[in-house]
């Protein structure tokens, strides 16, 4: 086989995979090569990083493909690098789960998982939330330098509900409680009778692009005794994430 065919070949298997995940017969299938040509061809792109095999044997993209796409872009991969930890999150707590991405003062919601439970919060894709008002903007400002986060608390700091903290000082102490614990919770500070759970997501210079959060009605969430396990999956969701946009102390804390 020449090497511009497979190359052409190899490339095809990817578009294959990237479109729908699946086993190598139907691959094979869908690009019109031997089961053979396409298995030797997956072997070698599976030992590169370019695809890798799931629990069911699909293969599907692979951790260098998902570099690449990192690269030219971080912010506008972070909705399909997030996508299966926001459903495994609200599988897990039967609530909802986000991810927010900064802008400005503020954080943007770009995606949401639904809870299973049939009593669920709205739907906040497409809002924004000043940064103050709520945990995930408060793990957002957690990893600011003290000169940035001094000219945001020098800033106008609205409420959104008549529990939103607007006191500077007051604020600095809850991000210095971020800082030591990685995640925060709030309740109604956004919206009333809503409680959340948020943790940063970091890229490879260490800055916050955003944050991902579980959050539910405040009188069944977090179920009691629950809030520190839910916090650190949480956390834990977000390191992956972070792992995935080259953060190195994601990358040690996931090894």
């Amino acid at each position: 086989m020449g090497t511009v065919q497979s190359v052409e070949r190899a490339i095809a298997l990817l578009l294959a995979v990237a479109r729908e995940p699946a086993g190598l017969s139907d691959l094979a299938r869908r690009v019109q090569l031997p089961t053979s040509t396409a298995a030797r061809l997956l072997g070698t792109l599976e030992s590169s990083g370019a695809v890798e095999r799931d629990v069911n044997g699909r293969f599907t993209t692979g951790p260098a493909i998902v570099a690449i796409a990192v690269s030219l872009d971080p912010v506008l991969s972070l909705p399909s690098l997030a996508q299966p930890h926001l459903a495994e999150l609200a599988a897990r707590t039967d609530e909802a789960a986000g991810l927010s991405i900064v802008s400005g003062r503020e954080l943007l919601q770009v995606a949401q998982v639904a809870a299973p439970n049939p009593v669920q919060v709205s739907d906040w894709t497409g809002t924004r939330v000043p940064l103050h008002a709520g945990c995930a903007g408060l793990a957002v400002l957690a990893t600011w330098e003290a000169s940035d986060l001094d000219d945001y608390l020098a800033g106008t700091l609205p409420a959104c509900t008549p529990f939103t903290d607007t006191d500077p000082p007051r604020i600095r102490e809850r991000v210095a409680q971020v800082r030591a614990a990685q995640a925060i919770w709030s309740e109604g500070e956004y919206v009333e009778d809503v409680s959340s759970t948020a943790a940063a997501i970091r890229n490879a210079a260490g800055v916050a692009v955003g944050a991902i959060h579980v959050y539910g009605p405040s009188y069944r969430f977090p179920v009691a005794g629950s809030a520190r396990r839910l916090s650190a999956e949480v956390i834990d969701r977000a390191d992956q994430i972070s792992a995935l946009l080259g953060n190195e102390d994601a990358i040690h804390r996931a090894s």
